[in-house]
């Protein structure tokens, strides 16, 4: 892989132009000399303030995938190292894109798996998947220990150049999120910050039973 490339994927993990990364690894670097006990934690936080690319770093990453359209249907290896077939068809999915280098994914997901704890058996399937890929599986183990994290967290693969499952959503920053419906459709997507009352409530008005479905319990 060549250097070129590995700085393009550590900005799109980052969400910071070139120069805010180099500033934020000088501080980093200083920090360290001052304490040789700084935890990985403290230390993914310094870095983790999300920052949109500028449009002309993403020209070479695919468009986020809209509403309407196939989702990939792809195989990753959880940290516990079982592996995942996702989304999962005939059920509605949740597919969250994240890092432990952004701010907003951390602080969003345990939110998210407490507002998903109240829809019980109606909400739907869910898929954490870091960008960060095995190589830091051990911290996303601790990091998911510490924020009580259930749901199922997925490692990102390279394949070449590229992610092999993010490139194929068009994720190009982290949070990325996507609502799939039990079609295998893309129903709702969004990337940047989350807003998560106007997600959920966007679930719930997508995942309420039609008339026809309805009318089909009632009448068995």
């Amino acid at each position: 892989m060549t250097t070129s490339v590995m700085r393009q994927k550590m900005k799109r993990r980052l969400n910071l132009p070139s120069n805010q990364i180099f500033k934020r690894v000088v501080m980093i670097m200083a920090g360290l000399r001052r304490s040789r006990q700084l935890s990985l934690f403290a230390l993914l936080l310094v870095l983790s303030f999300p920052v949109i690319l500028p449009a002309t770093e993403n020209a070479g990453v695919g468009k986020l995938l809209a509403p309407g359209q196939a989702a990939p249907v792809s195989s990753l290896t959880a940290i516990d190292d079982a592996e995942h077939e996702f989304p999962v068809a005939g059920v509605w999915n949740l597919v969250f894109f994240w890092s432990l280098f952004c701010h907003s994914c951390i602080e969003e997901m345990p939110t998210v798996q407490a507002r998903l704890a109240d829809l019980g058996e109606t909400g739907p399937e869910v898929f954490f998947v870091s960008l960060d890929t095995a190589r830091m599986q051990k911290a996303l183990i601790n990091f998911c220990r510490l924020r009580d994290l259930k749901h199922t967290v997925l490692m990102e693969r390279v394949a070449s150049d590229s992610y092999e499952v993010a490139d194929k959503w068009g994720v190009v920053m982290t949070p990325s999120v996507f609502i799939v419906n039990p079609a295998g459709e893309v129903a709702w997507a969004s990337q940047g910050p989350l807003d998560i009352d106007r997600f959920f409530a966007s679930f719930a008005e997508m995942a309420k039973p039609t008339a026809s479905a309805a009318s089909s319990c009632e009448g068995h």
